[in-house]
């Protein structure tokens, strides 16, 4: 038998494989911090240049399931929920988000759109509303009670309507409600709870989501959410409480109207934070024409918001239902809208 090949001095083969290990090692993390430096280097979407707002949305629909979805769309006729009620009309009716829009201003001033959100659980704040001057654009929780009578009343006051979808947030501590959207779930009943969230009450605009940090993350249950608005012809407005939101890219993919906020104005209870809150959003509003802020019905949001919208006539600046921005931003001419022109007491 041939002798043995001495091995060298000191090597062995635990001592190669943690080379090995370490050599592996290395290349992965150098393949991580690549990707992570591409990562953040990614500017985020500029919606002054159309052609990247075009191609993050082709980027969600050629996701397959997407893509599966979207075609499935275009062989389905329309489910229709009561959200328009049954009248005649003499001619082709608008889309809902035209239809229930409330008062445009025409003017050429800087112009901002606030939505208060999580409505209809205190009765008492949407009677709040409804004697401030407007218009706000009101989002109300599709779980509360008695939503007909109170949107009617807020309604009738001149601000706009929406319902307040409730979505999968991260984690498991945050509740969104009943009837959430929640991935994973079975088409279905996917359907069956959005149709249920959209038949609470009449005369909406649109939707933007409740929570929804890690729904609004994912393409495919984003799209069928959009799907819905498309069919009945809604807008959509991302909360964006997910910096890595796909949502308002999906709107762009299904065809549906959709703006994104730009300010939280309470995260902090403070009166003077959020009337900073307030002036930052009347910055964004200069620079860019528009701004979108959302807050909540707190009793020191409800007393800000009423001595700040007693300041903006001397700022030439417009306070406008969100409707209004969201056709700016989709290119939709307000003359050819056909909508009224005064504003909102």
């Amino acid at each position: 038998m041939a002798p043995l090949k001495r091995q060298p001095e000191g090597w062995s083969w635990a001592r190669f494989a943690r080379y090995a290990k370490l050599f592996y090692g290395g290349i992965v993390t150098l393949v991580l911090i690549g990707l992570i430096y591409v990562l953040e280097a990614t500017p985020p979407v500029d919606e002054t240049r159309p052609e990247a707002v075009a191609a993050q949305a082709a980027a969600v629909e050629h996701d397959p399931e997407v893509a599966a979805i979207l075609t499935d769309m275009g062989q389905k006729k329309a489910t229709p929920v009561r959200n328009i009620p049954k009248v005649v009309r003499q001619k082709p009716e608008k889309p809902a988000w035209l239809e229930y829009a409330a008062h445009w201003d025409r003017s050429a001033a800087p112009k901002v759109a606030i939505v208060v959100d999580d409505l209809g659980l205190s009765e008492e704040a949407t009677h709040e509303l409804a004697k401030m001057r407007g218009p706000y654009t009101l989002s109300f929780l599709p779980y509360a009670e008695n939503l007909p009578t109170q949107t009617r009343l807020v309604h009738k006051a001149g601000h706009e309507l929406m319902v307040h979808m409730p979505m999968q947030p991260h984690g498991d501590t945050a509740d969104p409600g009943t009837n959430a959207l929640i991935n994973g779930l079975s088409a279905q009943e996917f359907e069956r709870r959005v149709m249920w969230n959209l038949s609470r009450f009449h005369g909406f605009v649109g939707i933007n989501n409740h929570m929804g940090s890690l729904l609004t993350e994912e393409p495919a249950p984003m799209v069928r959410v959009m799907v819905h608005l498309r069919q009945q012809g809604l807008l959509f407005l991302d909360s964006l409480t997910s910096p890595h939101s796909v949502a308002l890219r999906a709107a762009e993919a299904a065809g549906v109207p959709g703006i994104a906020r730009d300010i939280f104005l309470d995260n902090v209870r403070e009166p003077e934070l959020i009337m900073a809150q307030l002036k930052k959003t009347e910055h964004i509003a200069r620079l860019r024409g528009w701004a979108v802020a959302i807050g909540h019905p707190y009793p020191e949001t409800l007393e800000t918001l009423a001595k700040w919208r007693k300041t903006l006539e001397r700022k030439h600046i417009v306070l406008v239902p969100l409707s209004q921005l969201v056709a700016r931003r989709n290119h939709i001419d307000l003359q050819t809208a056909s909508l009224p022109s005064t504003t909102a007491r």
